[in-house]
């Protein structure tokens, strides 16, 4: 069913990256349509609603003439959260800035050894999480298995990892505080691109607004900002 939508994603394929990202990985449930507007339905921790659309009429029209189950929508761009949320109260949101590297650029593998994570350290992420609001131990293992991953081991310990998220963003990215300003950061980011590279999959990761190390790192590694996308839990 996926397929038949493809074409019409394609056309604006940086806006629709992670609805077209997140749909190789995970079956497409449901469909609803106005226009050239679409919300797709898919389930990974939970049922993800993804818009692809250019007109608030439209957008309002599928809300207005089929009854979405989903409460979990993803990458929704700010014109968008007033139509989503119109008859409901929003639980939460996480606001990031969307960045993405062109694809004609050349990352250097990072010459720190990296290792690939496994789901024993599944465990250590989620304790370590900063998003522990947003994400949960199954998510975790979920994108280990499927995904591209990559950690730095000090002695014993992992003190640096990343890997990808549902959408096949880049994610997760932490440093142990001990052991940041040692270029971890950089060294788990290029590993993460080499391997994404190998998939001929678009590279791309989101920030918080507020997170300026990280901007500044994916500014100086050449990532182009994109856009403002939040992620929304409507009750």
């Amino acid at each position: 069913m996926f397929s038949e939508i493809t074409n019409s994603l394609l056309k604006d394929p940086i806006r629709n990256i992670s609805v077209l990202g997140f749909f190789e990985n995970y079956p497409l449930e449901k469909v609803f349509q106005v226009g050239d507007s679409f919300l797709l339905l898919g389930e990974s921790d939970h049922l993800w609603g993804y818009i692809s659309s250019h007109s608030s009429s439209e957008l309002t029209k599928i809300f207005e003439k089929y009854q979405i189950d989903a409460r979990y929508f993803a990458s929704v761009e700010d014109w968008m959260k007033p139509i989503i949320s119109e008859d409901s109260e929003v639980e939460w949101e996480l606001i990031t800035l969307r960045y993405v590297l062109p694809d004609n650029h050349e990352i250097v593998p990072s010459s720190r050894k990296t290792c690939t994570l496994d789901t024993s350290l599944v465990d250590y992420i989620f304790n370590h999480s900063d998003y522990q609001a947003f994400t949960s131990k199954e998510y975790i293992k979920d994108q280990i298995e499927r995904g591209v991953s990559a950690g730095i081991i000090e002695g014993n310990a992992l003190v640096a990892w990343g890997l990808t998220h549902d959408d096949g963003a880049l994610g997760f990215l932490h440093v142990l505080p001990e052991f940041r300003g040692k270029g971890y950061g950089k060294a788990i980011t290029s590993s993460l691109i080499y391997e994404k590279k190998k998939e001929n999959k678009p590279i791309f990761l989101n920030v918080e607004p507020n997170n300026i190390n990280s901007i500044n790192l994916v500014n100086k590694m050449g990532f182009v900002f994109d856009r403002e996308i939040s992620w929304v839990k409507i009750r």
